[in-house]
């Protein structure tokens, strides 16, 4: 009887350990939970910036002319655009740059 008893609160501990409910279930959804909450705070926090600057580009027509310009590439009538290449892309662009094709050589038939 002693032995029934005790192997049935063994069985339970495990239960309550190690089943599909237990406390090391618990423990996970307990730390997936809190991944959640910090991923959701920062969602938060970067809707709040978008709304933001959502909000700038209603109200600011200066800042919505630099969004244009820079982001978009758009001038006013009129303008010339003059896109000067700093000294380290040059240089790296001609270093990129393919030789010159030599000329074909014939290959003997063999």
């Amino acid at each position: 009887m002693v032995y029934l008893f005790s192997s049935l609160l063994v069985a339970l501990a495990v239960v309550t350990a190690f089943g599909e409910r237990g406390v090391f279930h618990l423990w996970r959804l307990r730390a997936e939970k809190k991944q959640l909450q910090e991923k959701n705070f920062l969602l938060q926090k970067e809707n709040d910036a978008l709304r933001e600057r959502v909000d700038r580009i209603r109200r600011d027509d200066d800042y919505l002319e630099k969004i244009a310009r820079e982001e978009l590439g758009l001038t006013r009538p009129g303008e010339t655009v003059y896109r000067l290449a700093s000294p380290d892309r040059s240089r790296s662009k001609s270093a990129e740059a393919p030789a010159e094709p030599s000329a074909p050589t014939e290959r003997p038939d063999s």
